[in-house]
């Protein structure tokens, strides 16, 4: 298997900084933008490594997009002056899973089943 240069370190240091109830602000904007253009990065940086293992390529792209969909959300919520916590609570949740599955996926070394 190929060596994935991604740690629980890199993941980590991509955290959107929101908690389920918090009102959305520019500050929330910014944490959300910035955490998503870290992975961003990061991802198009390691994404030839990913040649030949499909699963774990499934797992990044999750993660990238559900960063980029709480960001997006996030930035019209603050365009329209709305900060209500229920209008993101969908793509919070979103971006929970595929961190967590992506946080294991990165503990157990990449390693993924068949099934």
């Amino acid at each position: 298997m190929a060596k994935i240069d991604f740690t629980l370190a890199d993941l980590q240091a991509t955290k959107l900084g929101y908690e389920e109830g918090q009102a959305v602000t520019t500050e929330v904007l910014k944490r959300a933008e910035k955490a998503y253009q870290v992975f961003h990065d990061k991802f198009l940086n390691i994404a030839p490594q990913f040649i030949g293992v499909a699963g774990v390529r499934y797992h990044f792209i999750a993660h990238d997009t559900a960063l980029e969909y709480f960001m997006l959300r996030a930035k019209d919520m603050v365009a329209h002056q709305r900060s209500d916590s229920l209008e993101i609570f969908g793509c919070y949740l979103e971006y929970i899973d595929s961190y967590n599955e992506l946080f294991n996926l990165i503990k157990k070394a990449f390693k993924v089943s068949d099934v």
